[in-house]
């Protein structure tokens, strides 16, 4: 991925996830740290350097166990929202182990996803439609935008307009996708107007222009 996006990607994400340095349980009552990293099941959890809030201690692997069941077993905190979550936990991960955490999920993503024969020509793409798809990917997990056949093929022609109508992810009991599919369709149809340009070269393919929407600009320019 370009520079822009992979500097780009933690803010870009945050709005969408919050930045959350204890465990709690998303929508679907899965423990999830981070910004959206799930970190279930425990195992996950296990090899994370947890620390005490009230002290900065490290947390052994019995504690860390002891609360993330704790945070597992309790079936109303799917609806509560995270901040339910803030008193009944002890345990928090620093500000760089969030960030050494989303750089990981991050890289990993990526290389799964160029490896699937629809999005090859990845490091090609202009940089918002790499923010797009690594968005979705983040959202669903690296396999979930394959199950998108119309965006697939849609990304292996580089038609960013079809990719922009077709992104749009099933907000049926998680309105947070709302927003994130909002910025997708920004990101797509973003890249649909950098990679009409290539010949007149009035946009870089490298740099982010999200949350600008190029067309605008471009109509404005004309």
């Amino acid at each position: 991925m370009y520079p822009s996006v992979q500097s780009a990607f933690h803010g870009f994400n945050t709005p969408f996830e919050g930045a959350i340095s204890f465990m709690y349980q998303d929508v679907k009552g899965l423990v999830t740290i981070g910004v959206g990293n799930l970190i279930d099941p425990v195992q996950l959890a296990q090899a994370l350097p947890f620390r005490f809030k009230s002290d900065g201690t490290s947390a052994s692997v019995d504690q860390i166990t002891a609360e993330w069941q704790a945070i597992k077993n309790n079936p109303t905190l799917a609806r509560a929202g995270y901040r339910a979550c803030e008193p009944i936990t002890q345990l928090e991960l620093s500000d760089d182990s969030i960030n050494s955490l989303v750089a990981g999920r991050l890289a990993q993503n990526e290389s799964f996803l160029k490896r699937q024969p629809w999005f090859q020509a990845f490091d090609a793409w202009p940089a918002d439609a790499q923010m797009g798809l690594l968005s979705m990917a983040w959202a669903m997990g690296p396999g979930g935008p394959e199950t998108f056949p119309k965006f697939c093929a849609a990304c292996q022609k580089l038609d960013f307009v079809t990719a922009a109508a077709e992104c749009k992810m099933d907000e049926s009991g998680n309105p947070g996708l709302i927003p994130r599919n909002r910025a997708n369709f920004t990101l797509f149809s973003n890249a649909a107007v950098v990679h009409a340009d290539a010949a007149q070269a009035s946009f870089q393919r490298a740099a982010l222009y999200y949350p600008q929407v190029l067309k605008a600009i471009a109509a404005a320019a004309t």
